[in-house]
């Protein structure tokens, strides 16, 4: 399941509706378009009907996408539709599709169209318009008439239906694509002058797929309608493709000529989103990329794969993402073979030695925050990455945010002088007890490698260095167990110093409830707050080091100007943000659109950890940290934890233990 949702008419496969549901999931597709029923079309279906196949539908967790009906061409009886609006309500079909007429005067047909859409409209069904030869509405220009004469009413792309009509279907595309609902999947070949498999003939399917996946929000049936093969009670509904089908065809039955159809519509969704992403643990931020993915917010990929050692997690991929491939390791996910992409949502331990093997396995690596825990691991999987030529990203995704991207702008453009000053009081992670308590790996030295600084903030951090530079030394005091039952760090405060002798400050915990987030930055030449989506920016009118030697009088200050900005809050799609870009990168090979290369993940875990190792030993710490000093203190700090297993001894063995 994808933001392309599979449908079919699945009447071509079969007559009966257990046979065209057995097709359907044979082939893995999730929804029918019901056209034909029993020797029924769908439009005679009577609502105490409908009751019936709903049921059986339920039973094999196939949906309705559309009711692909005979109205319009000759057929307008307004008492008929508005039983088969009934019936859509009660088949749970959102769409009902319709076409315009073949005779009478343009004005009488819109009008019968109109009159359709509002009968539907009033039960909350769209009417959706195909694009058909033979009636008004079969070429762009005439079907783009209709679409702006009836308010409200859908549209279904036919790519073979316009190419046997003469037209382009790159040029009815660009002029109906603001007006489309959903596709039906039916290629043309031009030269053979015969309907065939997508992909097989001139439609330009893929690519035009392809553009609208990277325009579109939402998710979007695609519905297979094959016209391969004479199949029964087609006679009734299109003579014309009855004859043409009559006689055979390159397919035997009407089995292989829907699997061949099937299969070149796969193929198609495939070209169209060519980046297979594998997401390796689905926990918390594994289920989420999940989700952005089913509301249709992720460009130009598709979740192929998904990977937990907890075999529960597994049933929930499973549920969310119906007919998802699952595997027990990441191991078997990288050497799967369906996948091009992973993205990692592991404990952080994990994350560098299974961005090794999958970068080694030639697949591309979005890791989740943080890059790891000690830093000698991550330069190894920086090593991994440089010998790769695999794009690799880090899920920075708070770097999307136009304020943070503003900040930079300001502090790295040199207009307002050098740095002399950052604080930032990051308050607002409170946590309760009880999100300590629903991981086991939570909140342990060897389970997840610290506490705040290594699960809350590894954003803010990242945000810091990016901002503002890496400092060359810190002092900071990390609180153990300060406000929670927990071994790690959850109270903190660090004190930083910069090479042109500039200071910072970061305080952060998870035990403030009304804690606040408030970061502050002086520059020669300015003061800057960011707080509460606003940034407020005091610009003096001369440098501060310029004023100091020069004005007169012990209290005189430089003339100043405040300017404020407002910015929205682009929270909810941030995650989303990142791995379109991630996926964009793959697809051209420019990593530039990247918003954070894998390899600036060692920035900010530089930073904690020269803080955790400052705090145990006590005293001042500079950058880079001492590696193999910060690994043996953190030893001992594992030595002791109550996490039983150790973690850093598994992940570096065997990446199948578990990472649940």
């Amino acid at each position: 399941m994808s933001r392309f949702l599979f449908s079919a008419f699945a009447d071509e496969a079969a007559p009966d509706l257990a046979g065209q549901i057995a097709a359907c999931r044979k082939n893995g597709i999730g929804a029918i378009e019901l056209r034909g029923v029993d020797g029924d079309n769908i439009s005679d279906i009577e609502p105490a009907q409908a009751k019936e196949i709903k049921k059986q539908l339920d039973k094999k967790e196939i949906a309705v996408s559309a009711l692909g009906t005979n109205y319009g061409k000759m057929s307008f009886e307004l008492e008929d539709f508005q039983s088969t609006v009934a019936v859509a309500r009660i088949l749970e079909a959102p769409y009902i599709r319709m076409f315009s007429f073949y005779s009478g005067p343009v004005e009488e047909r819109i009008a019968k169209v109109r009159a359709m859409v509002e009968c539907a409209a009033k039960k909350r069904v769209k009417c959706c318009l195909e694009n058909e030869k033979g009636v008004y509405g079969d070429t762009p220009e005439r079907v783009l008439e209709i679409l702006q004469a009836a308010p409200g009413l859908g549209y279904v792309f036919d790519f073979a239906n316009f190419m046997e009509c003469g037209c382009d279907t790159w040029e009815a595309y660009r002029m109906l694509k603001p007006y489309i609902t959903y596709f039906h999947i039916k290629d043309y070949s031009i030269a053979g002058q015969a309907v065939v498999p997508a992909g097989q003939g001139d439609g330009h399917i893929a690519e035009i797929l392809a553009d609208y996946d990277s325009d579109h929000t939402g998710q979007l049936f695609l519905t297979l309608e094959p016209h391969l093969k004479l199949f029964e009670g087609l006679g009734g509904f299109d003579e014309e493709t009855r004859k043409k089908l009559e006689g055979g065809g390159a397919y035997a039955t009407q089995a292989e000529a829907f699997r061949a159809a099937a299969a070149g519509m796969k193929q198609a969704a495939k070209l169209a989103q060519p980046v297979a992403l594998g997401i390796i643990g689905f926990g918390n931020m594994g289920s989420g990329h999940a989700r952005y993915y089913l509301e249709g917010e992720h460009k130009g990929l598709r979740i192929a794969a998904v990977a937990d050692t907890n075999p529960a997690r597994l049933e929930d991929a499973e549920d969310l993402l119906p007919g998802v491939e699952t595997f027990g390791s990441a191991e078997e996910l990288i050497e799967s073979g369906l996948c091009n992409a992973v993205l990692i949502a592991t404990p952080h331990y994990f994350h560098p030695p299974i961005a090794i093997a999958a970068l080694r396995a030639g697949l591309h690596v979005m890791c989740e925050k943080p890059a790891g825990v000690y830093t000698k691991q991550v330069r190894e999987m920086n090593e991994a990455a440089a010998e790769s030529d695999q794009i690799f990203a880090i899920m920075y995704n708070q770097r999307t945010n136009p304020l943070y991207q503003k900040l930079r702008e300001l502090v790295q453009g040199g207009q307002y002088g050098e740095l002399k000053r950052v604080v930032w009081v990051i308050c607002d992670w409170y946590r309760t007890q009880s999100y300590y308590n629903s991981g086991g790996w939570r909140a342990t030295w060897a389970g997840e490698g610290g506490g705040v600084l290594l699960n809350q903030c590894p954003h803010n951090l990242d945000l810091w260095q990016w901002i503002c530079g890496m400092p060359c030394k810190v002092r900071a005091a990390c609180h153990e167990g300060r406000w929670h039952d927990i071994e790690v760090e959850d109270d903190v405060t660090i004190y930083a110093e910069y090479p042109n002798g500039a200071t910072g400050a970061f305080i952060t915990t998870t035990g403030e409830p009304a804690g606040a987030n408030r970061l502050e930055i002086t520059l020669d030449r300015a003061k800057i707050l960011s707080e509460g989506g606003k940034l407020s920016i005091t610009e003096l009118d001369v440098s501060t080091k310029e004023h100091i030697e020069s004005a007169g009088g012990g209290f005189a200050k430089p003339k100043s100007k405040t300017i404020e900005l407002v910015f929205e809050d682009n929270s909810a799609s941030q995650h989303a943000t990142a791995l379109n870009a991630f996926a964009r990168a793959i697809q051209t090979g420019d990593r530039s659109v990247l918003y954070a290369r894998g390899e600036e993940g060692i920035n900010g875990l530089s930073i904690s950890n020269a803080a955790f190792l400052s705090s145990w030993l006590e005293r001042d710490v500079a950058l880079p940290v001492d590696e193999a000093l910060f690994w043996a203190e953190l030893q001992k700090k594992i030595a002791g934890s109550k996490e039983k297993a150790n973690v850093t001894e598994r992940v570096e063995g065997d990446l199948s233990a578990s990472f649940g």
